[in-house]
């Protein structure tokens, strides 16, 4: 298996100015039956609008998020001979919050009930695609202070030792109206 072999690496390109904005602005989740997509297609909107278009759908969007992708965290077992462990994969976990309570309670019933491929869309325009089945999880949250605005409290979570497929956001697909 490639995470177990040394397989070279491609050089690393140096960022010259400017920085990739992070957060999670926008969500979309992807039948997991659907193969997995080129950074072309990622990138594509036509490729999107035949996910969301058919019936029944095979990808849905969620616009106005908030939330973040953190480094995973290391899942290790025991070594063998002289290495005490070794790593064998890896949790990813990409928490985000939506609007909408009242209007999308058996949205979120039917999407916790399976698992899906996610596109996380960032500030910066960029597109991360899991392409492992990834739980999701929508709950309410609505807080103590009677300022606060109550939204979906949204959990997902995957176990993959390789990063997510990194492509630009495709235009209009992922924009707020």
């Amino acid at each position: 298996m490639a995470i177990f072999c040394d397989e070279g690496s491609e050089e690393y390109v140096q960022q010259d100015c400017g920085i990739e904005r992070a957060g999670i602005v926008a969500v979309g989740l992807v039948d997991p039956g659907v193969s997995t997509p080129t950074k072309a297609q990622l990138s594509s909107q036509s490729w999107w609008n035949a996910l969301i278009n058919v019936s029944p759908n095979l990808a849905t969007i969620i616009k106005k998020t908030r939330g973040s992708y953190d480094p995973p965290t290391n899942t290790e077992e025991e070594g063998f001979g002289r290495e005490s462990t070794q790593v064998t994969g890896a949790e990813h976990a990409a928490p985000f919050e939506a609007e909408g309570l009242l209007d999308n309670r058996d949205f979120w019933e039917k999407i916790n009930r399976r698992k899906w491929k996610m596109a996380i869309v960032t500030n910066g325009d960029l597109l991360y695609f899991v392409d492992v089945p990834v739980s999701v999880t929508g709950r309410i949250n609505n807080p103590r202070d009677i300022k606060s605005g109550a939204f979906w409290s949204v959990e997902t979570k995957w176990q993959d030792f390789s990063n997510p497929i990194i492509a630009e956001m495709p235009p209009v697909i992922f924009d707020e109206e």
